[in-house]
C-alpha cells in the first residue's frame, strides 16, 4: 500500500526530543574526527588502490565519457546525474575496501571485489536503470579482452575466467536496492552468493545511505512530479525529495547482508535521521527553496513563469524551464549540502560520515 506523505515521516522519524537537543546557532559546532592516523592509512589505502587498479578506473572513466557523447546527440545526460553518480562510485570503493578488509576476503577474492566494485554501475549511463548491471558486464567482457591481450594482472594476481566471472556475478547481483525492486514491478533481481557478491552488494546499499539520491531526484522530471504532487499537503517539493529518499534510506540496515556492514548501516542511518530532523525542524527545506526561487526568477525569462502563484509549481517549473538544468541543480545540491555540512558539525557526527552524507 501507498504509504502518505505524514505517514513516511513517522516511519523514520527519530527522536523529536533528540533533534532538538543541539547546541544554538551562536555555539560553534565540534566536529569528532576519526583517529587521526587511523583515517591517515585509510586515505592511503585507498589512494593505492586507486594506483593499483589504475587501468580499470581509466576504463570505466572513457565509457562514461562515449556514453555521454553518444547519448548527448538525442537525449542529453545532465552533468548532474554523471556528478552524482561518480560520487556514488567514490564512496562504493571506500566502504568496499573496509569490508575486504573486514570479511578477511583472500587476495583473488579482494581483487575480484574491487574489480566488481569499480565496474558496478559502470553501465548506468547507456542504459535503462533496470538494466544497466547487464550493460556493465559487457564492459567488464570488454575490458577483459583488453586486459588479457596485455597479461595484466593486480596485486601480484593475474585476471583468469575464474576471477572473470566473480566479477560478472557481482555485478549481476548488486542490484537489489529496494527503489530497484518497485521500479522492477516488486520482483527481485538475482541475489548475492558468494562472499565477493556480498561485499559488492553491501558496499553499493551503504553508498545509498545518505542524500546523494536527492540529486538524482532534482534532475529527472518525473520523480520531481511526484514530490510537487506530495507537497500539496503543505510541506516544500525539496521536503518531499529527502522523504522520498529517506524512505528506502532507513530499511537499509535490514538489507546489507554481512555483519560488518549491518554495523556501519545502523550507525549511518542514526546520523543521516539526525540531520534530517535537523533540516526540518529549522525549516532548511522551506527556506532554501525560497531562496533558489528568488534566484532562478532573476534568471528566467519564461512568460508561464511570471503569473505563478504557488511556489511548489513555481519551484519546478522554473527547475525544468530553459537550457541550464545542470547547473541549476548543481547550485540547489551546492546549497543544500552547505546546510548538510553545517548540520552535521552541530550534531557532532564525524567529518568522513559527513562526506559520505552530503548529495
Amino acid at each position: 500500500m501507498e504509504k502518505t506523505s505524514e505517514s513516511k515521516i513517522t516511519d523514520f522519524r527519530s527522536s523529536r526530543e533528540g533533534a532538538r537537543n543541539i547546541p544554538d546557532d551562536n555555539q560553534v559546532g565540534e566536529v569528532i574526527y576519526l583517529d587521526k592516523e587511523k583515517q591517515k592509512r585509510k586515505e592511503k589505502r585507498e589512494a593505492e588502490i586507486y594506483e593499483k587498479y589504475k587501468s580499470v578506473f581509466d576504463f570505466r572513466e572513457e565509457k562514461y565519457a562515449q556514453d555521454v557523447e553518444n547519448k548527448n546527440s538525442d537525449n542529453k545526460i545532465s552533468e548532474s546525474i554523471l556528478k552524482a553518480l561518480q560520487k556514488h562510485n567514490k564512496i562504493v570503493l571506500s566502504d568496499g575496501i573496509d569490508l575486504i578488509r573486514g570479511n578477511n576476503l583472500s587476495l583473488e577474492d579482494g581483487v575480484a571485489a574491487i574489480i566488481a566494485t569499480a565496474m558496478h554501475d559502470s553501465g548506468k549511463l547507456s542504459s535503462d536503470v533496470l538494466s544497466h548491471h547487464e550493460k556493465g558486464i559487457e564492459y567488464v567482457d570488454e575490458m577483459f579482452l583488453e586486459m588479457e591481450e596485455n597479461d595484466f594482472e593486480f596485486e601480484g594476481v593475474k585476471l583468469n575466467d575464474e576471477i572473470r566471472q566473480k566479477i560478472i556475478w557481482a555485478i549481476e547481483r548488486h542490484m537489489n536496492y529496494p527503489w530497484l525492486i518497485r521500479k522492477n514491478g516488486g520482483k527481485k533481481f538475482p541475489e548475492p552468493e558468494n562472499i565477493v557478491d556480498k561485499v559488492v552488494y553491501d558496499a553499493d546499499m551503504l553508498a545509498n545511505i545518505g542524500f546523494k539520491n536527492v540529486a538524482f531526484r532534482l534532475s529527472v522530471e518525473d520523480n520531481i512530479q511526484e514530490d510537487l504532487m506530495e507537497a500539496r499537503t503543505g510541506s516544500s517539493v525539496i521536503e518531499e525529495s529527502f522523504k522520498n529518499v529517506m524512505e528506502d534510506v532507513v530499511i537499509l540496515d535490514g538489507v546489507v547482508l554481512t555483519p560488518l556492514a549491518k554495523r556501519m548501516a545502523t550507525k549511518r542511518i542514526d546520523d543521516v535521521k539526525k540531520i534530517f530532523d535537523y533540516l526540518k525542524e529549522n525549516d532548511i527545506f522551506e527556506n532554501v527553496q525560497k531562496e533558489i526561487i528568488v534566484s532562478l526568477k532573476g534568471l528566467n525569462s519564461d512568460p508561464e513563469t511570471e503569473y505563478e502563484k504557488d511556489e511548489n509549481s513555481l519551484f519546478v517549473k522554473l527547475l525544468f524551464s530553459g537550457d541550464k538544468r545542470s547547473e541549476t541543480v548543481e547550485i540547489i545540491k551546492g546549497r543544500l549540502d552547505d546546510e548538510i555540512k553545517k548540520a552535521g558539525m552541530k550534531l557532532g557526527i564525524n567529518w568522513e560520515t559527513i562526506d559520505k552524507l552530503t548529495m
